[in-house]
């Protein structure tokens, strides 16, 4: 495996835990009110809040305006 630089390393990220989140969003694979699905829900919503606040790049790279209207936690 190939090491990647710090911008790569981060639209890897964005991309895999928008991935997650959309996983946890399906009802259907989910228990909804299950706390574990909860917290890792809401983890992951925040990194995404962190990254959005601090790289500059994050909307281009997929990142919602307001994540938490999309992933409620």
């Amino acid at each position: 495996m190939r090491k990647l630089d710090s911008e790569q390393t981060l639209i890897q990220l964005v991309h895999l835990l928008l991935e997650f989140l959309d996983e946890i969003n399906d009802p259907i694979d989910t228990f909804e009110n299950s706390d574990f699905v909860l917290g890792e829900k809401t983890a992951y919503v925040e990194c995404l809040e962190l990254i959005q606040e601090r790289w500059s790049k994050g909307s281009e790279y997929g990142i919602p305006q307001n994540i938490e209207k999309l992933y409620p936690v």
